[in-house]
This record gives structure tokens, sequence and C-alpha cells, in this order.
């Protein structure tokens, strides 16, 4: 909870920089630590999500709260991504309105990083494994979430987050691997920019009931070079930035979104795409 002081340096007439440092020695500490940090948050909107975001239910943490611990850094488990199951998908197997910005050249996929931009699997999943190779830009470009900021949307809504989590320290629900603004990955496995990197969630889809009523939340393990992040971790609701989305009924087989941020450091190349369906749990 803020302090009387911390209270009074969360108006309006301080910086958010300010307001963060009076808020929590952790925050405190880690603005002291990483110089520039607050170049990633100069947008009006970031006030709101780190001041004022709600609570988690049952946690003592806010969404996107910066006192949170960082996950502990461990090393990578694989040098070399291990060959991948399932069926590689194409340029061709991509749609969206935006999709003439993204470069499809050489069996890479390449954002523009000019504006936000998702694009879409033509088909549609439920439960289903996917694996990809991803490369963050290098020299890497900007900080906090500018960096490297992308994602992977299964069913359209529940998101696992791509980003550069490399030495570059930001809210823990919002890292590599988080399930984005609910739960922070178990450890921070990121490589360097410039280095391939091996990416396998397994996702279990969201089911609803001829009434409208979840019956399974889905749920998702994330492994990023050889080390589990997340494991059979469920979502809170629909992927939102700084809340919760409310439970919506959908159809189990929906598309996969793959998300162009828009940010100059957000030009990340895909590759070797693989999507397998999952057997019945």
């Amino acid at each position: 909870m803020l302090t009387a002081s911390a209270g009074s340096a969360a108006g309006e007439n301080v910086s958010l920089t300010e307001a963060l440092r009076a808020r929590d020695q952790a925050i405190r500490q880690l603005i002291d630590e990483n110089p520039g940090i607050e170049k990633g948050w100069d947008e009006p909107f970031w006030r709101e999500a780190l001041l004022d975001a709600p609570r988690l239910q049952g946690s003592p943490w806010r969404i996107h709260d910066l006192a949170r611990p960082q996950p502990p850094i461990v090393a990578s488990k694989r040098a070399a991504c291990p060959r991948t199951r399932g069926r590689r998908l194409d340029a061709s197997d991509w749609t969206g309105e935006k999709l003439s910005l993204w470069s499809r050249k050489g069996g890479e996929l390449v954002p523009s990083g000019h504006t936000g931009n998702r694009i879409a699997t033509r088909e549609s999943f439920g439960d289903i494994e996917l694996s990809l190779e991803f490369r963050m830009p290098d020299p890497p470009v900007g900080v906090f979430q500018q960096r490297g900021n992308s994602g992977v949307f299964f069913q359209q809504r529940y998101e696992v987050q791509i980003l550069d989590s490399y030495r570059n320290p930001t809210y823990p629900d919002g890292q590599m691997g988080a399930l984005y603004g609910q739960v922070p990955p178990r450890a921070n496995a990121s490589r360097a920019p410039g280095e391939w990197q091996c990416l396998t969630i397994r996702y279990r889809a969201a089911r609803f009931g001829d009434d409208g009523a979840l019956i399974a939340a889905p749920r998702a393990s994330v492994i990023l070079n050889g080390v589990t992040l997340q494991d059979d971790q469920a979502f809170l609701g629909p992927t939102a930035f700084a809340a919760i989305g409310p439970w919506q009924a959908h159809a189990e087989r929906l598309p996969i979104v793959l998300q162009d941020h828009g940010d100059a450091g957000g030009r990340i190349r895909f590759r070797r795409i693989n999507v397998r369906d999952l057997p019945a749990s």
C-alpha cells in the first residue's frame, strides 16, 4: 500500500518516475540500478497502468507491479533448438489486414516495427503445441516494453508474452514467457539479442458450456531455450492491458495470432513455426 508520502508523490504535479520511486523501496532500487529505464514509460497511459492498475485477486501484487520480484536469471539448457514436431507454417498460412507490412522471405516472418499489427493463421486450433524460433534485434532498440515486444495469442485472446528480457527489466508479468498481465515466468532464460532462441508452448484451450459458462480455463506450458517458464499454468481471464478481461464464451477452435507491437525495437525475426494438435487430456 502507499504510504502518506508516496500518496502525495503520486499527484499529477510530480513525474511518474518520482511517484514510482516514492511508492516502494524495490521500485526505487530498480530505477537506480537501471539508468534510462524511465524512457520506457514516457507515454501518458503508463501513469495509470503503473500506479493504479487493479490488484490481482488473492495476491499482494497489482497488475504490472514493478515492486514484484524480478524472475531469476538462469542459463539456457540448449545451444541449438531441438527438432520440432507438427506441420510447418509458411507465409501462405497467415492472413491479416496489414500482412503486407511483414517481410516474408527466406522462411522468416519479420514485422515492420512501424505500427501496431497482428496477423492470424488461416486455420483454427484448439489444444495445440506451437514451436518457433525467434531472434531479437541486435543492437537492441528501446527499453522496458518497447524492446522486442511481441506475443502469441491463442484463441485470439490469451497472450503468451514475447519480449527481449535480456538485461531489460520490466514488470514481471510482462516479461518474456509471461501470461501477459497475469502470471510472471518462473525464470528469465532469454539469450542475448542476435541469438536465435527456441520457444515451445503447449496450450489447452478454454472451454465453455452451452449456457456460456466457463467449464475449463485455458492453460499454457511455456519452454524457452530448454527452461520451463510456465507449467500448465491457468490464465485468469482474457489478456488486457493493466486489467484482466472478463470471461466471454467463444469457439473452442480459433486462429493463432502473432503480434507486431509497432515499436522500433520490435522487428523480431521468426522462423520454423510448427503446430500440432495435442491429444485430449
